[in-house]
This record gives C-alpha cells, structure tokens and sequence, in this order.
C-alpha cells in the first residue's frame, strides 16, 4: 500500500470507534485487531485489554480514556487484494467518561456499536448510538459475548436465535425513533421494489431460488444487509453471514448472494423443489420437525453449538469429535491445542482458525464503513455549517474551503484544516509500563508507510524551543497535510470568522503517529488520517481548530464537530485545600494540566478563594484525584472538600407587585414574579447551548445568524413546548426581553405590556426578540435604552443567585407591568446618587429579591437517572437502599432471555454519593448501577415556613427539634447558606433553665 498515489490514499482509510455499554466487552474485542496487526501475541487477545493503559484501568477492569492505534487489512476485491488502513479508537462504556466517548467521535467517520448477547440494549448503549447519529457517524453492531448463550444460559439454537433477533429489534427501534422520517421514506420506496424481486436467485447455482424479505431493504441493522457481526472476545471469534454464504456456496453451488440474503430471516429450505423459500408455510406439511429450521440455526448455529459441545468433556470420545470438526473443517490448529484439558483452550483455537475476528470485523469495517472522503462531502454540514458570504472575497475564500472539506483534499497548496479533540499527556520518561508491551510485527509498520511516506527513513524533528511538551494535541486533520516545523492559526471553540480574539498562532514541533501505547514520529500525515500534533500545550486548552488560513478568512469548524457542546453535566464539584499556602501555586498549575488533559473536567477558583473541581461522577473524581496525585500534581499534599452540590431556587405562586424606586425617586418600575410550567422550564434548560452559540454568534455578527438550520430548530422547539401554554407564549412573542441567568438560562424577562405609557427597547432586546421569533419592533417614540439596559442587568444579578441560599434561580418569569418616569426630581446638578443606571441596576435586583419571597419560593434540587441490572434475589435489597436514598423506582422490567431485573430509578445528587458501593455491598455485588443527570425538580416544602396558627403551634410548637429535623429544604438551605459563609440562624442554647452547675470534686 505504500505504493498507492496520495491523493487516492485517502479513499484505502477508516477512522472508526468503537461504542458501547460498559463491560461489554468493547477493549477485548480490540485486543483481537490489535494481535492481527501484531500488537499483542494472539494467545493474549481479550485478556491482555491492550489499551487500557492505565493502572486503575486494568484494576477496575474498565476503560476510562480513550486509546487510539493504527491497524493494517487487507482484503481481496475480486482478484486484487487492497490494503487498508484503520484508525482505531476504543471510548470508555461507564456514564462518568462520556466526554471521553464524545472526543472520539469527533475524530471518527464511523463505530463499531458493541452489544452484549446476555445483557441486550443498556442505557449507554442508547446513549452512544444516539449520539453516533446526532454527529453523522455510521455505526455497524457487533453482538458480542455469543459463547454465554451456550456456556452461560445454556440455549439451544433455536432459542438463541429468537433471542439474537430480538435483540436486533431494540437496537433497531432507538435507529426508528431517532430518524422516523427517513424510515416512512424508505418503506414508501421498497414497496416498488419488492414487486420485482420475487424470485431473486432463480437463474442461481443449480436452480436454486429464494423468496426475497422485504426487511432486507431497509437501512436497519440487519445480518443481510452486511452491517451486523457476531462475535466472542474472549474465544477470538468473529463472522458475518457473508462469511458462511462464502463457504456453503461451493459446496452446495449456490450464489453467494443468494445466501447472503437467505442465511437471516425467516427463510427454509425446501430440499425436495430445491428451493430457499420465505416463512415455515410454505414448507411441506410432511416435513420432519428437524428441517423446520431457519437457515440461520440450521447452517451457522448448530455447526458453532458442536464445537462447543465438544469441549465440554476432556474424555475420549469428545476428543475425536474435536479431531473430525478440525479435519472437516481444514483448520490449522495443533494436536496439543485442540486435545487440551481445558475447553476454553481447545475452544478458542478451533474457533479463531476456523472464524478469526479480526478478519471478520475488519471486513464489515471496510465494505460498510464510509472513508473519509466519503464521510466529509456527507457531513459537511455538521462539519463546518457555514453558508456563502454576499461579498466576492469572502465567497471565493469559501468555495476554496468548502472544497477543501468535501474532497478531503491533500494536494500541495490546499488550505491546511484540523480538528484538535483533546489533548493527551504524553507518558512520563523513564517510567515502566505496568503491563509487558510486545513489539509489533513487521506488517504492523507498513501503517506508517501508508500515511506518511518517510524517504529519509527518519523522521524530521522541528527545533525544539527549550521548553518540553507535556502534552499530544489529538489530531483529525480534514484537508491538507501538517509536518513539523509548519507555523498553523490555532482557533478556539468561541472564535468568529473575523475576530480579534479567541486565535493564536503555533509552531509544530513533531508529528507522532498513536500506535497504543506508543507515539511513533513521522515526517507528514495528510487529510483523512488522525494523528498527534505536539507544541500546542499553550496554544489549546481542550478542543480547537487548526489552519493556516488567516483569521480574516478563517470559518472554522464546528465546536463538537456536529454535536452538542456536551451531553453529560459536571455534578460532582470539590473544593481542594493544599496542606501549606506555600503549595498552592503548584496545586493551581496541577489543575491547569488536569483541565487541560480530560476533556470532562473544569476547574475554576471561587470568589471565596477555594480552588474548585468539577466532574461528572464519583469514578470520575476518584480517577482525576489520582491523575493529580501521581502526575499533574506529584508531592503536592492537599485536602478535598465534601461534595459541593448545587441547587436552585424558584417560586411557586404568582406573588403581589412589587415597586422598585431609585434613590433619586425618579424612576419607579412595577414588577411582578411567576412560576413557568415544569415543562417549559425543563426545555429551556435542554436548549441553553443551543441558546448560547446562537446568541454569541448574533452578537459577534451583527445579529446574522450563519446556522440557519440551527436557528430553524431552536425556534420548532419552542413553538412545540409551548403549545399548550398559548397564553404564556403570546406574552413572549411581544414582551420578551431577555433570558437568564447569563442570558441564556430557564428564566424569563417580560418587558412591559404595549398600554405602558413608557415603552423601553435596547438593541440587546430587539436581538433577543428577533433570535426567538423572527421579530423586529417598530419604531417608537419614546426609546429609553438606558432603563432597560439597566432592568436587565438587575435581572441578571437576580436570577443568578436568589434570595434563600444565592443560588441560581430556575424557572421563573418575572413581568414588568409599569414604567413610571418623573423628570421634575431630577436638578441642573450631578446626581448625588449615582448614575442612573446604577440605581436602576440596584433597586430591580432588591425588589426582585423581594418578589420572589412574597411569591413562596422553593428550592429545586437535581435528580440522577439511575440505571439499575440485578438478579431476582437482589431486588429488595436494591429497593431498600433506594429507599433509604429517596430514589423513586420509574420503571422495572425483566430482559427476555436471562434473569435479569433492569430497574430505572430517580435519585436526589445529594443522596447519590456512595451509592453505589452501598448497593453492591446490600446486593452481593450483583447490582451495577449507571447515574447520569436527569433534570431539575422542585422540592415542595417551604423552606421559610414556621407555624403561625393555633393549630400549627398545638401541633408544632416553636421549640419543638421535630419542625427542624423534618423540613428537609430549610436543612438544605441553611446547609448550602453555611458553605458559603452566609448568615444563618441557629438557637446556641436549646433549654436554657436545664443548665446545670458543675460541683467540684474536691
């Protein structure tokens, strides 16, 4: 392959990842490609976990970062055989390590979706197959862990297929739900299609035919259609039906595409009109039960169950049942080996040299994957959604890049593009491996070959500037080539196409190669290839665009090229105390790195001085505080803080008016706060990063929106949630003046109604306005920005920290009614109270305050999903620690097949600390739970309340602990006031006349 044109290289590469629920067996079905290109000897495959570099990793037994190597294939198209490469990249399965998965897909054109047999569809499988389609990635399944079917629940074939195809129906019903347009549009179309096709393989090999299905037409996951393998890590076995359509076609002399379509389905074979035929009935009546079987069981399933069966003894009679599968079967496996004691032994190398999985998987890979120059002209909108320029220049510069993009262009003098995903920590030097690295074989090399064609036979090092990398920048690079010492325009995720700011510029210092656990160096990779770019540790914080087309005519990439900002939300936040002051610089520069290293992790310092921590989850943290104990942070002692949890406040009835006045007494504003609909509230909070990149880009261009189809969605969404509340959504259309906090959160500005005498607009609101509803108001007399800028920022300052512990507030929507102006106060001198605006700014924020006590506020606390697998005699244990945890059991259903209870359940975050381990404690060990953030719920306690009636104090009495102990939001308020050295009320002496005198002993 080294001898392949450069401009076709692009085309032979495969830049897949591979996707799934944790412990499903993603990192050991890995092991199986990396032991063909000669990474790891093949005795080793699926147990070694060859990219789970990590110490903690191998411990726990689960990825926690992504790893990427390069593989070589090659496959035969006819008589040519053809090389290719694959960049392969395995993602974390455990919900805490999403961000991890999502820096992976960004890089990827396609997935490998890995499904465990026994276990079926799990919530992270949902999870990564939705966001695989939300990004453009084209996944193929591979339904792992076949063996614990015979091994573990111990089916017969006919079972085990009932149980495959159902399985195939869950995952394809997440692909219909997410993309039910598309599927109504196919099914239109095949129903011409089939009328044609009833005899499909009539002219076949000695007159066989087969009645067509007419779900092999569909886009699906489906056997037939080439897009689904079956599989074992740990036996090393791997096929699709296309590999038995293979071998049963020379010998019963059949087409093989006759079989590739007929090895799936309902489909029998009628022996005596010879012919393949659709649906048991239409097999003669007479037939014995034993030929009543679907192709698929009586050609591939029973042939796998003997080997199986044979390996279940070590006595005579099973080793020569095992000696004649190996003679029939012409496999090159040693006596020692198929005569071994042991059954796994015997097993896996009979099935590895009769099905070897990395040729299998390889194989899907490469017909069904899209290369990349496929996969950018097919995604260039989510790649880079940027519409034509009006003016000549920056139309030209346009067309050049779009070009660019769609052709994966890697001609000399095309426009260099990259997309950095994150940034890896390079491996410390002089540090041992904790586990053995094998050196690859020879073949494993031509990789470099392929990519990067080397004539000097060494790699050009660009000279260093003094100062040692710390970091790899994760590289995908669209168009152009990138060597060392090339000088690039590094864009941050905020830069806007002709900006001053959020650019810099950088020089390469080396371009590596990720070969596992290694980083080979080469002198240049071009478009379509992933690699390591280094000399970018100042440069790039966590993603970027790289180029070296100037700012004035850069339009650069998508932030999460083509999905959402992020999909998992960092609920776990720490506070670190460093154990000397004397520490605390190499603390902060310790989190620097770590921020920098995990794409998943913020931190940030608070007002008080506490040096913050943010993650998604208790792995999470547990695996960033080591990274900063072991490397970012090495010798640096430090204390962590209990968790700091977050909540937000809102209200629960429309309360009174309220009037805010200034100081001067020359403006009054009438003001009034009201609850939004749960569900309403709910969307707002899904749509805020939608929200925030359209508003950030209204605002650097000048209100021109370049994300048409964006904006199209945004404002669908809200036509939809708002369908119900007519009367809320007409007040928005005409009044609406700002969201918040930060501008873009679930709280709501009202502006005054058109009676007000004094109508104020801004160029912020007629923005907000028209992002939202395509509107633009009409001009008016009586234009006051001034005012309502300044009811604005005092909305602002509101809705970000509230009144009972200063938290943001969630759900609100406050509405002012009247403007009053009276200029009469106003002197010929300064104001001895300030700027106007500041007092405005300052008398809203109070009156605010005010409207939302008088209007019952309540706290609102955030809620995880839980996903819960256990055993039937695990099931009361696991409700009573959910119990114990305020967890609200939603739904509960037992997997077909296997005995297995999957419980999903709602659990407060300030209850889900520990959890976890406290359910495989209660549980044996037999209940794994999966959290991730749901949504926001109101706690429907009053915080504030103390008993004022008669039968309020008969029943409460004002001294009683009992009033306290139970009004669990008035605990938490004065919890969260606490941290944050707010003032809180507490009795210092509860009974006051039972204080007794000490007597001295004397």
């Amino acid at each position: 392959m080294g001898e392949v044109e450069a401009g076709k290289s692009a085309s032979r590469v495969r830049n897949i990842c591979v996707l799934a629920h944790v412990d499903h067996g993603k990192t050991s079905l890995t092991d199986s490609l990396l032991a063909a290109s000669g990474y790891i000897h093949s005795r080793n495959a699926g147990k070694l976990r060859f990219l789970d570099s990590r110490e903690d990793e191998q411990r726990r037994g689960i990825t926690m970062k992504s790893s990427s190597a390069v593989l070589l294939h090659k496959q035969k198209f006819g008589d040519d055989e053809h090389s290719f490469i694959v960049n392969l990249v395995d993602s974390p399965g455990h919900v805490d390590f999403t961000g991890e998965v999502e820096s992976a897909m960004s890089v990827c054109d396609g997935a490998l979706l890995v499904v465990d047999v026994g276990e079926g569809v799990c919530a992270q499988t949902v999870t990564v197959l939705r966001l695989a389609m939300d990004r453009g990635i084209q996944p193929v399944l591979v339904l792992n862990k076949m063996d614990r079917l015979f091994t573990e629940f111990k089916m017969e074939p006919m079972d085990a297929y009932r149980h495959i195809n159902n399985i195939l129906e869950q995952v394809n019903v997440i692909v219909g739900v997410r993309d039910l347009d598309s599927i109504i549009r196919a099914s239109e179309n095949y129903a011409e299609s089939v009328e044609d096709t009833d005899a499909v393989g009539e002219d076949g090999g000695a007159g066989w035919s087969v009645d067509e299905d007419e779900e092999t037409a569909t886009n699906m996951f489906s056997p037939a259609n080439g897009n689904v393998a079956f599989a074992s890590a740990i036996d090393g076995w791997a096929f699709r039906v296309e590999n038995f359509a293979s071998m049963y076609s020379k010998k019963f002399g059949l087409k093989r595409e006759t079989l590739v379509r007929s090895l799936w389905g309902d489909y029998y074979v009628n022996a005596k009109t010879r012919r393949i035929v659709h649906g048991a009935d239409k097999l003669p009546k007479k037939a014995v039960p034993s030929a009543a079987k679907p192709m698929f069981v009586g050609f591939v399933l029973d042939n796998i169950w003997k080997i199986y069966e044979s390996v279940q003894n070590s006595d005579p009679e099973s080793i020569e049942k095992r000696r004649n599968i190996v003679g029939k079967l012409n496999l090159k496996v040693t006596a020692r080996d198929y005569r071994h004691r042991e059954g796994k032994i015997a097993v896996r190398a009979m099935m590895n040299s009769w099905l070897p999985a990395a040729k299998g998987l390889l194989d899907m890979v490469v017909e069904k994957l899209p290369s990349p120059v496929v996969a950018q002209r097919n995604r260039l909108g989510l790649l880079w959604p940027h519409s034509k320029p009006d003016n000549q220049e920056g139309a030209e510069a346009w067309l050049r890049t779009k070009n660019a993009i769609e052709t994966c262009d890697s001609s000399e003098g095309s426009p260099f593009i990259a997309f950095v995903s994150k940034m890896i920590q390079k491996p410390e030097d002089g540090s041992d491996p904790k586990i053995r690295q094998p050196k690859p074989r020879e073949e494993s090399k031509a990789a470099d070959e392929l990519q990067t064609p080397d004539t000097n036979g060494e790699p050009s090092v660009a000279p260093g500037n003094g100062q040692e990398q710390e970091f790899v920048a994760f590289t995908r690079v669209l168009s152009g080539s990138v060597k060392a010492a090339d000088k690039l325009y590094v864009y941050g995720p905020r830069f806007q196409s002709g900006s001053d700011q959020g650019w810099s510029t950088a020089e390469v210092a080396k371009v590596v190669l990720l070969m596992g656990r290694d980083m080979n160096a080469v002198e240049k990779v071009s478009a379509g290839s992933v690699c390591g770019v280094e000399g970018l540790d100042n440069a790039v914080l966590k993603t970027a665009t790289l180029s070296n087309i100037p700012p004035e005519q850069m339009l650069p990439l998508a932030s999460r090229l083509g999905g959402s900002e992020t999909t998992s939300d960092l609920v776990v936040r720490v506070a670190l105390e460093p154990h000397t002051p004397l520490e605390t610089e190499r603390l902060q520069l310790g989190m620097k790195k770590l921020n920098q290293a995990d794409p998943m992790v913020d931190t940030y310092v608070m007002e008080t001085g506490e040096l913050v921590l943010a993650v998604t989850g208790e792995l999470h943290l547990e695996r960033c505080l080591v990274d900063l104990r072991e490397r970012f942070a090495k010798g640096v002692r430090f204390h962590v803080s209990e968790p700091i949890i977050s909540f937000r406040e809102t209200v629960s009835t429309t309360g009174p008016t309220v009037v805010a006045t200034t100081a001067n007494k020359q403006v009054s504003i009438t003001l009034k706060a009201m609850p939004i609909p749960t569900r309403v509230a709910r969307k707002l909070d899904q749509e805020a990063p939608r929200i925030r990149t359209l508003l950030g880009e209204a605002k650097s261009n000048d209100d021109l929106v370049s994300q048409p189809e964006e904006l199209r969605k945004m404002r669908g969404t809200l036509v939809e949630v708002f369908d119900r509340e007519e009367e809320l959504f007409n007040m928005m259309k005409s009044r609406l003046w700002s969201s918040g906090p930060r501008s873009f959160g679930t709280n709501i500005l009202l502006g005054p109604p058109e009676a007000c005498k004094f109508p104020c607009y801004s160029k912020g609101i007629s923005m907000w306005r028209a992002l939202f509803f395509d509107y633009e108001p009409d001009e008016c007399s009586s234009l006051n920005p001034t005012i309502a800028n300044g009811i604005v920022a005092g909305f602002q300052h509101t809705t970000a920290a509230g009144p009972l512990c200063e938290e943001a507030m969630y759900g609100a929507c406050f509405s002012v009614e009247d403007i009053h102006i009276d200029d009469t106060v106003v002197g010929d001198g300064p104001d001895p109270y300030g700027p106007l605006s500041g007092q405005i700014i300052s008398s809203v924020k109070e009156a605010l305050r005010n409207a939302i006590t008088s209007s019952q506020p309540r706290l609102v606390e955030a809620l995880l999903r839980v996903e819960i697998q256990t055993t039937m005699d695990t099931l009361g244990s696991m409700y009573k620690v959910l119990a114990k945890r305020r967890g609200r059991v939603v739904r509960t259903e037992i997997k077909e097949g296997a005995s297995i209870f999957e419980v999903e359940a709602l659990v407060p975050v300030t209850e889900s600390f520990g959890f976890a381990d406290v359910l495989r404690m209660q549980t044996s060990g037999q209940a794994s739970p999966q959290m991730v953030r749901s949504h926001w719920e109101v706690l429907e306690q009053d915080p504030l309340w103390v008993p004022q009636t008669e039968e309020e104090l008969e029943d409460w009495s004002l001294e009683d602990k009992t009033l306290a102990n139970n009004n669990l939001a008035a605990k938490l308020v004065n919890r969260t006031r606490r941290r944050k050295g707010l003032h809180v009320v507490d009795k210092i002496v509860d009974k006051a006349e039972k204080q007794r005198t000490l007597k001295r002993n004397k």
